[in-house]
């Protein structure tokens, strides 16, 4: 069986969990909602970014063993894409775009 290429869960920091205080700006909660509605668009999870070598922008560097976010795929998934073979989408997702741009607009107002 080949190794696959997304996350199964969501981890306990996912910035796409409806369970977990929004940690991202609204705005950063945003820009992550709306590139959840693209199917083009990909978000690879933190956990498999390499950290100690940043690229020329200063953002974490993605590697052979970078992986899709559970979180951003079950969120793309809520918003009628279609889900890949093997994967479960996790029920502590936001349930569309609109749900997480309100929870990260609504964090900022607390």
């Amino acid at each position: 069986m080949s190794e696959e290429w997304f996350i199964k869960t969501p981890c306990k920091h996912c910035p796409f969990r409806r369970d977990v205080k929004p940690v991202l700006t609204p705005e950063r909660g945003e820009e992550l909602a709306y590139a959840a509605t693209n199917p083009y668009n990909s978000f690879l999870c933190h956990k498999t970014m390499e950290y100690d070598d940043y690229d020329d922008d200063g953002d974490m560097k993605a590697t052979e063993d970078s992986k899709t976010c559970a979180g951003f795929l079950t969120l793309q998934i809520n918003e009628g894409m279609d889900c890949p073979k093997g994967f479960t989408p996790a029920d502590n997702v936001y349930s569309d775009a609109y749900e997480m741009i309100d929870a990260y607009e609504d964090q900022e107002d607390q």
